[in-house]
């Protein structure tokens, strides 16, 4: 049987969610809402363009304030038939609430009630501090669901890009089986993504000898370079996919611009005709130099916030320029 799941992802991105998710066997696809999607699947999913997973135990209709959801719980009570009991004895749990991405407070009263009807219904036990479970009251503008998180926390990386934009973007370039080059790389996350979707031959340029470093102890089976992403040794035409990318919080300087500049131009130069672009970087630092770069075209732009930046990512493949044969 088919059960109800609840993923997130930065929003932005759910056109390529949605077409990965229905790539994905015995998943069925119900909506995909701003930066989350709800389907049904005969297996618990482990998807890798996610953020958090959670299975569904209730949706209610849109509520105003944490406490409203918690109180028609309280008053409800059918949820209680969805857990997964197989998974609760000895189990130590917490509730978390939630108002779209930001952690929100709840009456505690009301709060105590809620788990002490839990706790005497599954066999868990309260825990604040790293619990086995996390019970999720979220509310967001089409409704509000009580959720049980699936999987477990993934350590933050300061300065390293999600491993969910990792894996959408690495989808993106359609690279399969094909070679790609990753320009300006200066983590493992995106390597790691473009090898998991099938890459056969993929070349990091990396900016400094830490970041070649960083990147070639984590990922193997790649070509690792340190060097300018402007002027790279690959021959012309030689690559299905390049993909770029500027930190969020990159300064912005006549030296970056002229940096893009340079990678863009030696895009251009590297990829096939056939081939795919893609730019994941600051929209104040990116969106005039690529208007302005010749012999390339925008085919799709996605906007997305990363770090608290406004960010997009574009898909771009190469043009004839006027003079050059079609």
């Amino acid at each position: 049987m088919k059960k109800l799941y609840f993923s997130t992802f930065v929003s932005g991105l759910e056109r390529p969610v949605e077409a990965m998710l229905r790539k994905e066997g015995g998943v069925a696809v119900e909506r995909v809402l701003a930066g989350a999607a709800l389907y049904r699947s005969v297996r618990e999913p482990s998807l890798s363009f996610v953020h958090q997973t959670f299975s569904v135990l209730f949706q209610m209709k849109p509520m105003k304030s944490a406490d409203d959801a918690v109180k028609r719980l309280l008053a409800t009570g059918g949820w209680l038939d969805r857990f997964p009991y197989e998974q609760t004895q000895g189990k130590r749990f917490r509730i978390v609430t939630s108002q779209g991405d930001q952690l929100v407070s709840a009456n505690m009263r009301q709060i105590d009630m809620l788990e002490k009807a839990i706790a005497e219904q599954t066999g868990m036990r309260t825990c604040r501090e790293r619990p086995d479970v996390e019970l999720w009251v979220l509310l967001r503008p089409e409704a509000s669901y009580f959720l049980w998180r699936l999987g477990k926390r993934s350590a933050k990386q300061e300065g390293q890009l999600r491993p969910d934009v990792c894996a959408i973007t690495a989808f993106l370039t359609r690279a399969g089986a094909k070679n790609a080059a990753l320009l300006g790389c200066t983590g493992a996350g995106l390597p790691l993504a473009l090898k998991a979707s099938g890459v056969r031959t993929l070349t990091c340029v990396c900016p400094d000898r830490q970041s070649a470093k960083a990147v070639a102890d984590r990922v193997h089976g790649v070509r690792v370079c340190e060097g300018s992403s402007g002027y790279t040794d690959l021959a012309d035409a030689s690559q299905s996919a390049v993909i770029l990318t500027l930190p969020p919080k990159s300064e912005k300087t006549e030296r970056t611009e002229s940096d893009l500049r340079n990678a863009l131009f030696e895009a251009r130069r590297i990829i096939q005709a056939d081939g795919v672009v893609l730019v994941l970087a600051p929209v104040s630092h990116a969106a005039s130099t690529l208007r302005k770069t010749q012999g390339i075209a925008v085919i799709e732009r996605y906007d997305l916030t990363l770090s608290g930046q406004k960010c997009a990512l574009w898909v771009m493949q190469p043009r004839a320029e006027d003079g050059e044969e079609s």
